[in-house]
């Protein structure tokens, strides 16, 4: 799923001292908020056509064709110790976690007021804000870089068109990709959230590899994770290996280049990509996040 990332990472916020936002604009001229500050970057203009090899959530790419799945056999178990964050959402959201904020994008607009944390969840709502008076969505970022590692997010959402919900790594600096890769441990699109797929993309022609379907209840509480590392990246559904993929499974590898951060979103939309909002869609759409981990590689790893 590409055009949910061309909303979110269009510039790059720093967070500094003071409460200053330093931006960097790209050519797709998109933004982040912070929870120190308020990002002001302009609306998303990348269209779907500027992405010839892009998979959809449903494992169709824009050719027509299916994205290809990988032969790699099991992964061996890692012993992956102790995580190096851990977010409980029992409190204000840190300033580690920059808050989307493009309400006037043309695609999967989002507004920090449909963020909110409370019993120990984090909420991303789709729905009318009235403050703009329009249906959008919402989304956050963990700021730390991470190159390899293990991440894990407990999550449910609500049924209903209009939305789709994406858990992935994106690089650093935006203009890296489509070189540097992104890492989709999952994406739904699917209004009855009863089917979820993930994909990897990497090199300048954005190969993509990836498993198109896989089944659960994702009204219900479920545990997405996947391992990042230089000779395979792998996804776990509650514990249980659902994809593997290893360097020879795309002609660029698996990416390498840059760090990554970990990004959640529920966006808001109504084209080929995203079922538009109907009769049977509630008024809000939830998306619950109960907590997130994250593993660094094991030092003495070896592939």
């Amino acid at each position: 799923m590409r055009d949910h990332i061309r909303d979110c990472a269009g510039c790059r916020p720093v967070c500094l001292p003071g409460g200053v936002l330093l931006k960097r604009f790209v050519a797709l001229g998109l933004g982040l908020a912070l929870s120190c500050a308020v990002a002001a970057c302009g609306p998303d203009e990348a269209g779907d056509a500027a992405d010839p090899t892009f998979v959809t959530p449903s494992g169709v790419a824009s050719s027509g064709a299916k994205s290809p799945a990988s032969s790699a056999p099991p992964a061996k178990t890692v012993k992956w110790g102790k995580p190096v964050m851990v977010e409980e959402f029992d409190g204000p959201l840190s300033s580690n976690w920059a808050r989307y904020h493009t309400p006037d994008a043309k695609k999967s607009p989002r507004s920090h007021n449909n963020i909110s944390v409370s019993d120990g969840l984090l909420h991303l709502t789709g729905g009318v804000d009235k403050a703009y008076g329009k249906d959008v969505g919402a989304g956050v970022m963990y700021l730390k870089d991470y190159k390899y590692g293990h991440f894990e997010v407990r999550f449910r959402v609500d049924a209903g068109a209009g939305y789709a919900l994406a858990i992935l790594m994106w690089p650093k600096n935006n203009d890296d990709w489509p070189e540097a890769g992104e890492i989709d441990f999952l994406e739904i699109n699917n209004p009855t959230r009863q089917t979820a797929s993930g994909y990897v993309h990497h090199g300048k022609d954005n190969e993509t590899v990836g498993i198109d379907s896989y089944q659960a209840d994702f009204t219900k509480f479920h545990t997405i994770s996947g391992d990042w590392l230089p000779d395979r990246i792998t996804y776990y559904l509650d514990g249980k290996q659902v994809f593997n993929a290893v360097p020879s499974d795309l002609k660029a590898g698996l990416p390498d280049e840059s760090v990554m951060n970990l990004a959640i979103q529920l966006d808001q939309g109504c084209r080929k990509w995203i079922p538009c909002r109907n009769e049977q869609t509630p008024e809000k759409v939830v998306m619950d996040v109960d907590w997130v981990k994250i593993y660094k590689m094991p030092k003495n790893y070896k592939p």
